[in-house]
Formats: structure tokens, sequence, C-alpha cells
């Protein structure tokens, strides 16, 4: 089984003392395959340092420490082009090509299930994988 992780989860894994925190930690720790994008390491440490307000070598530390199990599949030019294809094929625009970008990586990881925390933001870029909401 692989299980891909979306950012959100990775935040929160990081940074939340809360239910979702824990949740999103044990997560991680549960899964067999853990999968990301290397693109979801630099929104994760966007949302840690400057929505946060997280110390940038705090950051650093808790991804290091949280995501040490995590495999990260790499996208190709291709791979954008393709999703840039799918959101404009889909009427979508401006961020959404993060979500699509999210949803080839995990095509291409070949991941059984997709955990995010919004599970309407996948949903237009027909996943193979299902899609598993936080909460």
């Amino acid at each position: 089984m692989i299980d891909y992780f979306d950012t959100p989860i990775l935040v929160f894994a990081c940074a939340n003392a809360t239910e979702l925190g824990d949740k999103s930690r044990t997560l991680i720790a549960a899964a067999a395959n853990p999968v990301t994008t290397p693109h979801a390491l630099a929104e994760c440490f966007n949302a840690l340092t400057y929505r946060l307000g997280i110390p940038p070598a705090a950051a650093r530390k808790l991804m290091q420490t949280n995501f040490q199990r995590i495999r990260f599949e790499n996208l190709e030019a291709a791979d954008y082009l393709t999703a840039m294809n799918e959101v404009v094929e889909n009427g979508q625009t401006g961020d959404k090509i993060y979500d699509a970008l999210h949803v080839r990586a995990a095509s291409k990881a070949r991941a059984d299930r997709i955990h995010t925390s919004n599970k309407r933001d996948f949903l237009p870029f027909a996943p193979e994988a299902e899609i598993v909401k936080l909460g």
C-alpha cells in the first residue's frame, strides 16, 4: 500500500499540537510506503516559516524529524505540462496547478491513497488513488 501525503498533512505533522497534528503524524508513521513530491517540502517550509512564524532552523528540524520515512517522487517537465493541460481542460486556473501536480506525483508513485485536508481540490483531476480527507 502506497500513501501519498499532500502539503497540509505535512504541515500539520510538523506544527500542529492538536488532534490534526496527532492524526497526521500517526498516518505518516503507520504508512507502509509514505510518499510525496519534493515540491511539498518547499510548500511545507514556506507554511511553517512564513505563515506560522516558526524560525527557519526549527522548521527544518521539525521537517527532518517528521519526514525521515517519506519517499519523494520527482516530476519532470513533461509531468508539469500534463498537469497544466489537466488544469486547462478542467476549466481551472492559478494555484490549481499545485493540486494537479500532487495528483500527477501520486499517480507516478502508484499511490493507492492520497491524504489531504481538502478532498474537493483533487476531484477535478480524476486521481486513480482513493482520496482520504483528514478529519
